[in-house]
């Protein structure tokens, strides 16, 4: 199982959603967790830009203000969220 947890100050930035997705194919993650994403609310098309395929569970936790803010993705096929 790999997993990356990160720090990115800003899920927002340009060019993070190509990286995000890079990272995601080229070192085969089955979960990914991003904190201080700084988003209120991931739209489709956002979670699109990251995961094109539609091969993870997106849940988040929205900031407060221009702090906070977590992403947390898992692949289908190899985990199940409970709860």
């Amino acid at each position: 199982m790999r997993g990356l947890i990160w720090n990115c100050r800003g899920v927002g930035k340009k060019g993070m959603a190509t990286c995000l997705s890079d990272m995601i194919s080229d070192h085969s993650l089955d979960f990914l967790g991003l904190q201080e994403t700084m988003k209120k609310k991931f739209t489709p098309k956002c979670l699109r830009r990251i995961d094109p395929f539609d091969i993870f569970q997106w849940n988040w936790v929205p900031s407060i203000g221009k702090s906070g803010g977590i992403l947390c993705g898992v692949r289908r096929d190899t985990l199940d969220i409970i709860s």
